[in-house]
This record gives structure tokens, sequence and C-alpha cells, in this order.
């Protein structure tokens, strides 16, 4: 069976996308046994921080090898030098020196790749948005899933994601300007699949497919009503054939978590840091949702 290429975007920050892509990735590698990579295209490489100690990070991607700018780098100096069965980095080692979840892997970001969007003018379309296809194609279908953990914007890094993508993910947090911004953010993708269709090559044209709310708080009323706020919001997209079809918000909502939080100054995803805590409650259920959700898409 080949790989669920998912994008967790969102151009908007502290949203809970890294959280998301990390905490969901190791959850299906320890309960589910699937084998998962990570695909760190922001140069403030959180997921590659969250899974590795940053002396062993900054190591590994001196001067931007073996990470994901080396991928475009190549591509913009017309280089062949990235390898990817070097550049991986496979589960996750603990303090102790132990390597936990071995089937989930990690393709690490470096800094540099804020030099990239200077640069990248160099290229036109088709060959601009299928770097990471050109790069990548070959080795997804070693993975049951593979998570592109997008930066916060909507450039060529994640255009690049977008169309090797079967579909997208966008983690949300539940108030007003989110709700403005996820409906600017769902129909500039479906513009994307419209304007940029040849770009995309083979793989598919993806909509969104999934919408996973972070940061959820259950006091008052503010967090409900911007729910279903959200949720009529969806509708309406549906409606409109802007999203993936089956498209929807999955259960359940990821609480506030202090134990999250501090599991990232630790180097380990929540299932390793805190099993016991809401946080790694609530992403066990939503994995197992997620799982659900995106197993029998086409």
């Amino acid at each position: 069976m080949s790989a669920k290429v998912l994008a967790f975007i969102n151009f908007k920050g502290g949203v809970g996308k890294t959280a998301c892509a990390v905490n969901i990735a190791a959850t299906m590698a320890k309960l589910h046994d699937k084998k998962v990579l990570i695909v760190d295209l922001d140069p403030q490489s959180n997921s590659s921080l969250w899974l590795m100690r940053p002396d062993v990070w900054r190591e590994h991607v001196a001067k931007g090898r073996r990470s994901t700018f080396e991928i475009f780098d190549d591509a913009i100096q017309g280089k062949d030098r990235f390898d990817f069965d070097e550049s991986i980095v496979k589960g996750v080692t603990t303090w102790t020196g132990f390597v936990e979840l071995p089937q989930l892997h990690l393709l690490p970001a470096s800094v540099e790749l804020l030099r990239i969007e200077d640069r990248i003018h160099e290229l036109r379309p088709p060959a601009l948005y299928r770097i990471l296809d050109r790069a990548l194609r070959d080795r997804l279908d070693r993975y049951d899933y593979v998570f592109f953990d997008c930066p916060p914007n909507l450039y060529t890094t994640t255009k690049n994601a977008i169309f090797l993508s079967d579909s997208c993910v966008v983690p949300y947090v539940p108030d007003y300007l989110s709700l403005s911004g996820f409906q600017v953010l769902a129909e500039y993708i479906e513009e994307l699949r419209g304007k940029y269709t040849d770009s995309a090559g083979e793989r598919r044209h993806p909509n969104v497919g999934a919408v996973v709310v972070s940061h959820y708080r259950q006091t008052g009323n503010v967090f409900r009503l911007a729910i279903n706020e959200l949720e009529i919001m969806l509708a309406q997209l549906h409606d409109r054939h802007v999203l993936e079809s089956g498209a929807g918000l999955l259960q359940p909502f990821i609480r506030h978590c202090v134990r999250v939080a501090e599991s990232t100054s630790e180097h380990l995803p929540v299932i390793l840091y805190a099993p016991g805590c809401i946080g790694a409650q609530d992403y066990s259920d939503l994995t197992q949702n997620f799982v659900t959700h995106f197993q029998n898409r086409k």
C-alpha cells in the first residue's frame, strides 16, 4: 500500500501545527505499528528540535547538509548532494541513550532554509513546485504515512509540500481571527489546484482533508461558540466544493496541557514523556480517528 502523504499547514503561527505532526506521528508509531516519516520544512526547525537534542541536531545539519535545505539548495545550484538515507534520523533517542520509536523517522530542517526564498525565483514552474517530488518520490513508499511540517506561510517550500501531498491537515485554534484565516487558507489551496495543476505531476491535487483543534479549553462558552462557527463554515465550504469530499473536524479536540509544552524541552513526544497526561490521551484518541479518517481515502 502506498504512503498517505499529508501536509500540516496553516499560515498562522502558534496553532499547534508542529505539536500535531510530532505527536500524531509518534502515537502512530507506538500504538498503531505504523512507519512514519516527518519532513521538517520550517527554518525554525521545531519538529527537528522536538525530536533531537540541540547538540545532536546542530552536528547533523551543520552548514545545511543532511537536511531539507539541501534538497532546495541542490535544485537551485544544479547539484545532487542530498542523500536521503544519510539524512534521515531513525527513532527518538532518550537522555539515557536508548532509541525509542524506531518506526518514526525524521528528515530534519536547518535554519539555512531562510535563504531559499531569496534565491528560488531562479527556477520557474513546473520545476519550481516539483523539487520535493523529485528528491523524495522514490522514498515515500517505504512509509505508511509521510507528514510535512510546513512553515507558517504559503511560500515555495509549502507549495512543494502541497503538490506532493494527498491531503492537507489544518491545525486550528478556535477563535474569531482563526476562523477568517481558515477560510482564506482553504480558498487559496483550492486556487492553487486550479492555477498550477500541471505543476503537481501525477500526485493528487489536494484540498483540505481534515481540521484538528488545538489548545482547547473547556471553561466558558468562547471555545464552544467558536467551534460552532467553524462547523458552519466547514459546511459552507463543502457546499462550494472548496474542501475535499469527506473532509471534517477530527475529534477529540486537543486540550491545553502543560505536559505537552514540557515535552519539547525534553525532546520527546508526549506519549514518551508523560504517557498518562491528558495531552497524551487526547493525541491517542485523535490518532485513532486520524487513522480511520485517512486509511481508506483514495
